[in-house]
């Protein structure tokens, strides 16, 4: 079902959960429509003093993108079925991850040092990692750093004689 948005009254008609998905559409719709007016002044296809008009935007609501959506999750579901933006499925598979499964052989830090995965994709992918019974890799430097810790707090002779045991 699309909806017709001519004014800001048809924006206000729209329900609370509706509103911020349209917006974000209409904005990619304006911006759009700005580059191909831009485009066709500089081929001269309209003329340079031609206004930009942007009048009627037919809104397509995607649908429900949430977990709680019913979904079939297992550890080979592939990556292109689970709801995060197009630019974070990209990312993944620049990281050779290409199903669930795959998410569990990567720590959540090393995710977000990539810059199409955000805190939300993070989270979203940590839901859906244990819906599947399975969890991202351990922080490394979490790790290290306890390890670390844990041979400071040990005197040297503590550590040779756990060696000699």
């Amino acid at each position: 079902m699309s909806r017709t948005i001519r004014s800001v009254d048809d924006l206000a008609q729209l329900p609370d959960d509706e509103l911020l998905a349209c917006l974000g559409q209409l904005r990619a719709a304006i911006h759009e429509a700005k580059r191909k007016h831009a485009a066709a002044r500089r081929e001269a296809r309209i003329s340079a003093d031609t206004a930009f008009e942007f009048h009627v935007f037919e809104w397509r609501p995607k649908g429900p993108q949430r977990l709680d959506a019913p979904i079939k999750l297992s550890p080979q579901t592939p990556v292109e079925e689970i709801p995060v933006r197009a630019s974070a499925r990209e990312a993944l598979c620049k990281l050779n991850i290409f199903c669930v499964e795959d998410l569990s052989a990567i720590s959540e830090q090393e995710l977000m040092m990539k810059e199409a995965i955000g805190a939300k994709t993070v989270n979203r992918l940590r839901e859906v990692l244990a819906r599947v019974g399975l969890d991202f890799l351990s922080n490394p430097t979490a790790e290290m750093t306890a390890c670390e810790g844990l041979r400071k707090s040990m005197n040297p002779g503590d550590v040779r004689a756990a060696r000699n045991e």
